[in-house]
């Protein structure tokens, strides 16, 4: 009984960590996202790009680059710490709500490291600065990868519309070390430490889409 008890309340604490981890999106900062030059891919892709099943020779993909800006719509600058997890969902329009819905990235890292940030005098690299109302961009490499045709499950996306969301959580680092920073940087601005999420990003997909074989080019990159 006492071992049937102990595994209980260690489930219950595991669902009260995960629903304290989980936050709503904030509307103080927020990401304007625009879709780049599409590529459709004709056959195979590098692994690297994409851990999906393996595409057939016929198989079409389609690789989107984005351009991100963070928007800050605090009344003060702010500083915009590393973020430490990311996820991007995809809605094909028209289609049912319970299916509808995909994951194309879902992307996590260690965070920062506290020892390294508290020994920083300012904001290095790894922060983003944004004054208030101001935006800046996003100079990382970003795109999503979308199966658009798919001749072994049927899948076949052509000439439908998509939209795109992403959510980025910079909670990177603990609310002591953030009171500490913001103490110690307090001609900077403001550590900011929230879940963004960018707007709704519509892109429509082509009935015929111009294919090409990417896999050379893209394992040059």
């Amino acid at each position: 009984m006492k071992a049937a008890t102990f595994v209980l309340l260690l489930a219950f604490s595991d669902v009260v960590m995960h629903a304290q981890n989980r936050v709503a999106p904030s509307a103080d900062v927020t990401i304007g996202m625009s879709e780049d030059s599409p590529e459709y891919c004709l056959g195979p892709l590098p692994s690297r790009l994409f851990d999906g099943p393996k595409r057939g020779a016929d198989d079409i993909t389609l690789r989107l680059p984005l351009k991100l800006q963070y928007e800050n719509h605090r009344s003060e600058t702010i500083i915009l710490p590393s973020w430490i997890r990311y996820v991007t969902r995809m809605t094909v329009v028209g289609q049912n709500a319970s299916t509808a819905s995909t994951v194309l990235r879902n992307v996590e890292n260690g965070g920062m490291d506290a020892n390294t940030v508290m020994a920083l005098s300012r904001p290095d690299p790894r922060f983003t600065i944004i004054a208030e109302g101001k935006y800046a961009l996003y100079t990382g490499l970003e795109a999503v990868v979308i199966p658009l045709l798919e001749r072994s499950s049927g899948l076949d996306l052509r000439g439908k519309t998509v939209q795109i969301v992403m959510t980025r959580d910079f909670r990177s680092l603990t609310p002591e070390v953030v009171a500490k920073l913001n103490e110690k940087w307090k001609d900077f601005g403001t550590v900011w430490m929230g879940v963004a999420e960018s707007e709704t990003m519509t892109f429509r997909i082509p009935q015929q889409p111009e294919t090409r074989d990417c896999m050379a080019t893209l394992v040059a990159r």
